[in-house]
């Protein structure tokens, strides 16, 4: 736990940070909370690929069970992409 003391102190640096430098804060806002939509995109892109090549296992192993559960995920993902774009 920090004290009061280290509190106000490093209070007083971010207002001087912010002062000094307001480009920089705002890279590293950036950086550290991350675009939501840009987040959200590349989670539903790397599950319709996870989900395609899941597809294409089942089917090279035939197995009815992995494609429906890949099914499954490509359909989550692409509704997830699909809001997307529809955030203001």
């Amino acid at each position: 736990m920090l004290s009061d003391a280290e509190r106000r102190r490093l209070t007083e640096i971010e207002r001087t940070l912010r002062s000094a430098d307001p480009e920089f804060v705002q890279r590293f806002r950036s950086l550290a909370g991350g675009d939501p939509h840009t987040c959200w995109g590349v989670t539903a892109r790397g599950w319709l690929i996870a989900a395609a090549l899941g597809m294409s296992l089942a089917i090279l192993m035939a197995s009815a069970v992995m494609a429906v559960v890949a099914f499954g995920v490509a359909a989550v993902s692409a509704g997830l992409w699909l809001t997307e774009f529809r955030r203001p």
